[in-house]
């Protein structure tokens, strides 16, 4: 029973945070990072809803993102920031979907 109550608590954390994404209250990012930790705690971490969201993951590990940016310079920031806000006008809706059918799928 234990088990069950933890992968229902796990699913309900995936949904929230793809729904703080959807609503703009999470960066895309940091949730994304999120997400990719969340899918092995829900019960199917190979589901295809996750795909574009492991492509961006990929895609952008190197953005600091959290705690690591007070480690970072000034001027490493801005331009990784430049970078990361060129990545999501191209990427933010596709990572906006993938989070919608997140919700639909493990409501």
């Amino acid at each position: 029973m234990q088990q069950i109550d933890n992968l229902e608590l796990k699913r309900r954390e995936l949904v929230n945070t793809a729904q703080l994404m959807l609503t703009g209250e999470m960066n895309l990012l940091e949730g994304t990072r999120c997400i990719c930790e969340l899918r092995f705690s829900v019960g199917d971490p190979e589901n295809e809803v996750f795909l574009p969201i492991r492509a961006v993951d990929s895609e952008t590990d190197h953005f600091p993102l959290g705690a690591i940016r007070a480690s970072c310079s000034p001027e490493y920031l801005m331009r990784a920031d430049d970078e990361m806000q060129t990545y999501l006008n191209d990427m933010s809706k596709d990572i906006l979907q993938a989070c919608s059918k997140m919700v639909e799928v493990f409501s």
